[in-house]
């Protein structure tokens, strides 16, 4: 692994931030939860960017397997910016060229290092249609927390499949001694991934003080490409419908109609642009807030994270039990199980 952090990333506070070029948010929540069990679940953003050296100091770190919360949409456009491959697959399954013998190259340099992958995406393709995104937008960039707390109960009711998945693998993992790190993420390592972590954090025991503490880290994570993520929001389709809601009222009905047939920027006003920068910045933020409302919202909604593992996840006691046991520190001497 590089001492320093190459000119495109700056150093971060390590602990718990690891630096790897070309993977972003990369970082052990148990160096900051101390009741956590370290080298044991890892999170970050995006990582096929990764070259095959980038694969192996990620193996070097302990990390055996990865879990993919991204729906397809997302897997395909970053996999054709970053591999010439054809191939548009998830992880092989479940997409219309499962069956074909070509992978991206980093799908190539992943498993060369010895790391395996499992597809979990929180959304169907279905969701990611441009009317779907616009409302998505509506929720995450609202000026209060309210609008991230909504998005996350979106996610909390489509996510617990996959969120089942990555928990039961993590409660049965054998206690050999040998790595078996699994990092855990998204496109950016900070919605579905936090709420993901929020939740099992919340019911291991941790404060929810420190669960946001530990969420808002994602702000330095992003820092040196928020402009790029940003740039990429307010160039996606979805983003300008979202702009198009906040026009309406402001134009005629015939004036919008023929602004609903552009693309583009086309049509658009200036002070509009802004106000859609604006809160695409909100957008990509991970304040504390934002996490301490989810919690809350997941004790109204479902009872508690527990609850929320058992009804949502189809989580029993046995995997229940080999969570703790498998994540925190010292739990079998504490007597818990």
């Amino acid at each position: 692994m590089p001492t320093s952090p190459p000119p495109n990333q700056p150093h971060l506070p390590s602990p718990p931030f690891h630096t790897i070029p070309n993977l972003s948010n990369l970082r052990d929540p148990a160096l900051l939860l101390s009741t956590i069990r370290p080298n044991t679940l890892f999170r970050s953003a995006d990582p096929s960017r990764l070259d095959r050296t980038g694969w192996i100091a990620l193996r070097a770190l302990g990390i055996t397997h990865i879990f993919d919360l991204r729906s397809a949409p997302e897997i395909t456009k970053a996999s054709s910016s970053s591999s010439t491959s054809t191939s548009t697959d998830g992880d092989g399954d479940g997409d219309a060229n499962a069956n074909a013998d070509v992978r991206p190259a980093w799908m190539e340099m992943m498993q060369a290092a010895g790391v395996s992958r499992t597809w979990v995406p929180v959304f169907e393709e279905a969701d990611y249609s441009p009317e779907r995104l616009a409302q998505r937008y509506l929720k995450y960039m609202s000026e209060d927390t309210e609008g991230f707390v909504m998005a996350y109960a979106d996610i909390l009711a489509h996510a617990g499949g996959a969120f089942r998945e990555i928990l039961v693998h993590l409660s049965r993992m054998a206690d050999s001694g040998a790595a078996q790190g699994v990092l855990v993420h998204c496109t950016a390592g900070k919605d579905r991934t936090g709420v993901f972590l929020g939740v099992l954090f919340e019911f291991l025991g941790v404060e929810r003080e420190r669960i946001a503490e530990e969420y808002q880290l994602t702000e330095i994570g992003l820092r040196h490409v928020r402009d790029e993520v940003v740039g990429r929001l307010m160039a996606a389709e979805g983003f300008r419908g979202y702009l198009l809601g906040m026009m309406e009222g402001e134009v005629s009905a015939e004036e919008m109609e023929k602004l609903r047939m552009q693309s583009g920027e086309e049509g658009i006003p200036l002070h509009v642009w802004e106000r859609g920068r604006l809160a695409a910045l909100r957008m990509v933020g991970a304040r504390r807030e934002s996490m301490l409302g989810a919690l809350e919202m997941v004790d109204r909604v479902y009872g508690g994270a527990e609850a929320y593992m058992r009804k949502e996840c189809g989580l029993g006691d046995q995997e229940l039990e080999g969570l703790r046991r498998n994540l925190v520190v010292g739990a079998l001497l504490s007597g818990r199980l």
